[in-house]
């Protein structure tokens, strides 16, 4: 499974991020929902790595987040709340999220066992994928963001439309879009959440009784 925990960015001099991601999220497939944990920090579990890395692009368009994701397993039988939950890859989420603050991208993918080669290179691969999808966004001006956002949930959306939508001209959307940057985000999305399917499916190997018996994930 996957744990998703962030922390707002700058939290003393700012204010409460945390009600407005928490809507940004809200459309996400979790198995346990995002909530406020403490303070600034929102946590989510999720069992599906196109939703993961769904999550990391609306918190990337957000933007001003430190994000740590955890794989590995999560203690049985689930409980509402992620404050109650248990199991290592909270533990590989907590690490992560405090890595993040001094890592490329503010962004750390950790495992709960790293000893096979391959769960190394996947999630090396995964997080260089998710740090990509949030770097291209990271460059780009808020409305921008919202301009590449709306295309990839509405990819038949024309440009007048966006503009229309955002009260902005065409050739604004058309300086944002007409490079490929929708395309370069929807790449990194896609590309992060076929490596972590690999990580998840890799972890689950690792684990007694998991890699038969866990959550269907694809």
């Amino acid at each position: 499974m996957f744990v998703l925990t962030i922390d707002q960015q700058d939290s003393r001099t700012s204010d409460d991020a945390v009600p407005s991601v928490l809507a940004v999220l809200e459309p996400i497939d979790t198995v346990i929902p995002f909530a406020r944990t403490i303070g600034d920090e929102v946590q989510g579990v999720l069992d599906d790595p196109a939703a993961v890395a769904e999550a990391v692009r609306r918190i990337a368009v957000a933007s001003g987040w430190h994000i740590g994701l955890g794989v590995g397993d999560v203690e049985q039988p689930l409980p509402t709340a992620t404050t109650e939950a248990r199991g290592q890859a909270f533990y590989a989420a907590r690490q992560a999220v405090e890595s993040a603050k001094s890592a490329p991208a503010h962004l750390v993918v950790r495992n709960d066992s790293e000893s096979a080669e391959c769960e190394s290179t996947e999630r090396t691969l995964a997080e260089a994928a998710l740090r990509l999808l949030v770097t291209t966004l990271g460059e780009l001006r808020a409305h921008s963001r919202g301009y590449v956002d709306h295309r990839l949930d509405h990819p038949d959306a024309t440009q007048a439309e966006i503009a229309a939508l955002f009260g902005v001209s065409q050739q604004a959307v058309s300086r944002v879009l007409a490079p490929g940057t929708a395309e370069i985000v929807a790449g990194a999305q896609n590309l992060a959440a076929h490596h972590l399917r690999q990580l998840d499916r890799s972890t689950r190997a690792d684990q007694p009784g998991q890699a038969e018996g866990g959550a269907h994930v694809d």
